[in-house]
Formats: structure tokens, C-alpha cells, sequence
């Protein structure tokens, strides 16, 4: 792929993200809990693409901002199904769950050698918790078949995206040290493809916001 594409895609991307902060900004007190959780995701996201970009055109590593995003990342998202899956006793454990997460993610500050390349445990881990959740949202949905218009639910679309970005990027996450020491080709090819799904992800979040109904949850 040219270069100028891959900086395209690169940019588009952080469009993407920008695009649902201003729909989340504008919707913001016709919003419930529920989806507040969400705009607090995507405002700490724009914080950290802004944060990343400096230090790379500083030509500083931002590898070390990696184990921090993903923690605040899935205890915003915990919090989020938290409220979607009430009162199951997934729900009740979920803070736990994350209150463990997070525990574990600090401790990777602890071995400064780990802050130089990606946190590959740690990302696998939240996939599979966050596919996890998605899914557990997919099974109460056709349990309780009480929701008239899926396709205005703004919770089905969030997961949705959630599926797809976790479940597509699963196999980067957990290959992309070893990837990036062999062919800096195909690590390239590889981040490519986040770069679409990150782009559908955060489409979608902008999707979900802009047709939630604005009464509370």
C-alpha cells in the first residue's frame, strides 16, 4: 500500500474518532447512564490518539502509553455492560473483574522492559473479556426478545462493534511482537487492517449515539 494511503487511513481513523467525540458532545445530557460510559471512552480515546501522535512526532516511544489506555479502555466498557447487563450476576462481578484487570495492568509498569513493546497479554486478555461481554449482551437480547426495533438500540450497535473489532483483531494483538521482529512488512499490512476496524468501531459508536432515544436509561 502507498504511503500517502497508509497516512489516509491513518488520519481517517482518527477522523472516525473525532466525528463520534462531537456527536457524543452534542448528545451528551439527552444520553443515560448507560451511554455516558460510552462518550467518556471516546473522549479518553481522542485524549490518548492526541497524546500518542505528539510523542511520535517527537520521535519518543508511546509503546508506554499502551498499558494505561487498555486499562481505562475495559473499565469504561466494564462499567457500560455493567449497566446492560443488570441484574445478572455477571453484572455484579463485573467490578471485580475489571478492579483485577487493572491491578494486573499496573504491575506491567512495575518491569520497565515491558513498556518498550506492545502489550500483547493484556490485549488478548480484554478481548476476550470484552467478546465476552458482547456476547453475553447478544444472549440477553434473544432471551428476553423485548426490544421492538433492534436496529434503533443503540446497545446493539455498540456491541456489534465491539464483535467485530475484537474478534478481528484478536490475532494482531497476540502476534504483534513476534510479527514486528520478522517482517516489518506484514506488521505494517497487519496494523492496516486495525486501522479499518478502528474506523468501523468508532462509526458505529457515532452510529449508537446519534440514535439514542433521549430519554434516561
Amino acid at each position: 500500500m502507498p504511503y500517502f494511503v497508509k497516512d489516509l487511513v491513518l488520519e481517517a481513523s482518527f477522523v472516525a474518532v473525532g466525528a463520534a467525540g462531537v456527536v457524543g458532545a452534542v448528545r451528551f445530557r439527552r444520553l443515560g447512564s448507560t451511554l455516558r460510559y460510552l462518550v467518556a471512552l471516546i473522549g479518553w480515546t481522542l485524549f490518548m490518539e492526541v497524546a500518542s501522535r505528539v510523542l511520535v512526532a517527537q520521535q519518543r516511544s508511546n509503546l508506554f502509553l499502551f498499558p494505561l489506555d487498555t486499562l481505562v479502555e475495559f473499565g469504561l466498557l466494564a462499567g457500560l455492560y455493567r449497566r446492560a447487563l443488570w441484574p445478572s450476576a455477571v453484572s455484579r462481578g463485573l467490578p471485580a473483574v475489571a478492579a483485577v484487570f487493572a491491578l494486573v495492568s499496573l504491575l506491567s509498569y512495575l518491569e520497565p522492559a515491558a513498556l518498550l513493546r506492545f502489550n500483547t497479554g493484556q490485549r488478548f486478555a480484554e478481548s476476550l473479556l470484552v467478546l465476552g461481554l458482547a456476547l453475553l449482551y447478544f444472549y440477553k437480547v434473544i432471551r428476553e426478545l423485548v426490544i421492538v426495533h433492534l436496529q434503533r438500540e443503540p446497545l446493539f450497535w455498540i456491541s456489534v462493534g465491539l464483535l467485530l473489532y475484537f474478534a478481528g483483531n484478536v490475532f494482531i494483538f497476540i502476534s504483534s511482537n513476534y510479527v514486528m521482529q520478522h517482517s516489518s512488512a506484514l506488521s505494517l499490512r497487519l496494523w492496516d487492517i486495525h486501522a479499518w476496524l478502528y474506523m468501523v468501531l468508532y462509526g458505529l459508536f457515532a452510529w449508537a449515539l446519534w440514535i439514542s432515544p433521549s430519554t434516561k436509561r
